[in-house]
């Protein structure tokens, strides 16, 4: 894939591989190519915030709250997505980019063209520039320039909200009898806790199931910011449980 940043510090890493495909087939357009950019990727939690209080001091453009939730409902009865598209989401990616014109296309030909690929600017009227794959409640927008296409066959499955829920509890009941440490051997519920810890501003790293020093790290970083006691880098059953309390139950943490 040959999609270009304005800048190296532009991440698109952790981009949905769906947005990554309609951004490589969008950027092959001869009408966009070479005239076109992406401005802003993904973002983590501190870089949205900076973000948003430059909104608040009206100082920038117009930026979601880090901390809102948004969306359908899930286990935790709040909505299931964080902040901004642009921030990694529960399902481990981002959704969003921003783009600018370099030269020789209008704004709204650039909008027209990104929409034919599925890459839509769903805020058009404040920002021109943002754009998604997906609408707020998981839903692809159609691509109708790439009807047909291979990467276009496969959609993107329902989110089974139940079965969220239902594995939580589970790795939480087994939390409850062997909590989780360094070198843990339960995968799932490791994976589980990187994923969450990730999501709440607190950097695990890639949630691949392995309790390392960074997910060590990051859960004495939790304990520490949540008053969790005692700090020491293990999640038995109150760290867990104060992980998944909905983010008004810990909005200290970001303080």
């Amino acid at each position: 894939m040959n999609i270009p940043t304005k800048s190296k510090n532009v991440r698109i890493d952790q981009l949905h591989p769906k947005m990554l495909s309609r951004l490589d087939h969008f950027f092959r357009d001869s009408r966009i190519k070479d005239k076109v950019t992406i401005s802003s990727g993904c973002r983590s939690y501190a870089a949205q915030m900076a973000f948003y209080q430059k909104y608040l001091a009206g100082k920038g453009n117009l930026a979601a709250n880090p901390d809102r939730r948004f969306g359908p409902k899930g286990f935790d009865g709040q909505g299931i997505w964080r902040g901004s598209w642009h921030m990694e989401q529960f399902d481990g990616y981002c959704h969003a980019v921003d783009l600018h014109v370099i030269k020789g296309i209008s704004k709204s030909d650039v909008n027209d063209i990104a929409t034919s690929y599925g890459i839509v600017p769903t805020i058009k009227a404040k920002e021109w520039w943002h754009h998604q794959w997906r609408s707020a409640s998981a839903e692809e927008f159609p691509a109708p320039a790439l009807d047909g296409s291979e990467s276009e066959k496969t959609k993107v499955a329902p989110i089974d909200w139940a079965g969220i829920a239902a594995a939580v509890e589970m790795q939480r009941q087994t939390v409850r009898i062997t909590p989780l440490r360094m070198k843990s051997t339960n995968k799932k519920a490791v994976k589980a806790l990187q994923m969450r810890l990730g999501a709440i501003g607190f950097d695990a790293g890639k949630p691949d199931g392995l309790f390392g020093r960074k997910t060590f790290t990051a859960v004495r970083r939790y304990q520490k910011a949540a008053k969790v006691h005692p700090v020491d880098g293990i999640v038995g059953i109150k760290t867990w449980d104060a992980m998944w309390q909905p983010d008004g139950d810990i909005s200290d943490l970001y303080s």
